[in-house]
């Protein structure tokens, strides 16, 4: 998602430190050195061209012309807000009906949480191609709602998915026959063509897996297969004697309508620690999150749908929807 900050520069420290708990957005933000009409051409552009304006609200903002205009801007183009409170003060009237999110005890891991679970409800709002329109579009696919499925047996999977996409979902328990593909796209691919042949519509599976640098992306699609005799502890003893311990987390969403074939991946960085904590699903307990201490099996449920892999490769399926078919 395209993201324009607005800030008072006194407030800049608070702008570098969201810039980078928002690595998985396309970030942008005023770093003027001088004003001018040429300088303001270009705020006016990336503030038409962006899907969010995310406002840093401190006092100084407040007071700021500047940011006061571009604010002014956004809510004359349409554009959602995402009101960003640094410190406790007045919610003013123009900002009154947005949800703030509050900062105000400094950006800590709770507050990464809070800013990007507000960013994803946006984002949803953005992207979400799955609602009736009434705009016909002769030049685009025309998909039914009611006609995608998610072929899955895992009714937790089903619950993620409505969540995310804001619609029910037909459910399809189609057996799969897994190929062996280090790879979890590949993998995702090979089960989506699988349930278009015994569904005949349009389908999605997902596939996700652990990926771990030391040993050359292994298990990865094979995770399931691998880690399920070997054990969660096993996983992290077979780590110890190598110093490298950067893993990842991978989701792979595959779609099909029987002419398309599509694959979208999101990836999430982390370690495995020495040993598994927690008593979370599959194989969270070995897996510690980039800039967590805890791994996804001690984390709250805020906090693991707020950096979940499974969710960033949700949007880039709702883009590609919305970017090739009219939803009916």
């Amino acid at each position: 998602m395209k993201i324009f900050i607005s800030y008072a520069h006194d407030d800049v420290a608070a702008v570098l430190a969201i810039k980078q708990a928002l690595e998985i957005h396309d970030v942008w933000y005023d770093q003027r050195l001088s004003v001018g009409q040429t300088w303001w051409n270009e705020i006016e552009h990336q503030i038409a061209g962006c899907h969010c304006l995310l406002f840093l609200m401190s006092p100084r903002a407040m007071d700021s012309e500047y940011c006061q205009k571009e604010l002014e801007l956004a809510l004359r183009l349409n554009k959602p807000i995402a009101p960003v409170m640094l410190e406790a003060m007045a919610i003013p009237d123009k900002l009154s009906h947005f949800q703030v999110i509050g900062i105000t005890d400094g950006f800590t891991p709770e507050a990464t949480v809070k800013l990007l679970n507000g960013l994803f409800e946006i984002e949803r709002v953005v992207f979400n191609p799955l609602k009736p329109t009434t705009k016909a579009n002769p030049n685009m696919a025309k998909l039914a709602a009611s006609d995608l499925y998610f072929a899955t047996t895992n009714p937790r999977k089903r619950a993620m998915y409505e969540q995310i996409l804001n619609v029910p979902l037909q459910m399809s328990p189609v057996s799969f026959q897994d190929i062996q593909h280090l790879d979890p796209g590949e993998v995702a691919m090979y089960k989506a063509k699988q349930a278009y042949d015994v569904l005949n519509k349009p389908v999605f599976v997902d596939h996700s897996a652990i990926s771990i640098r030391a040993w050359g992306g292994l298990p990865g699609g094979l995770t399931t297969t691998f880690i399920l005799p070997a054990g969660l502890n096993n996983i992290c003893k077979m780590l110890r004697p190598f110093e490298d311990k950067y893993a990842e987390m991978v989701s792979a969403i595959a779609f099909t309508d029987g002419q398309i074939q599509r694959k979208f991946v999101g990836v999430v960085a982390g370690e495995i620690p020495d040993e598994p904590r927690g008593d979370g699903y599959s194989w969270n307990n070995i897996f510690v999150p980039a800039g967590f201490t805890q791994t996804l099996g001690q984390m709250s449920e805020a906090e693991i749908v707020s950096i979940s892999s499974r969710r960033r490769a949700a949007v880039e399926f709702m883009r590609f929807l919305q970017s090739n078919y009219e939803i009916t």
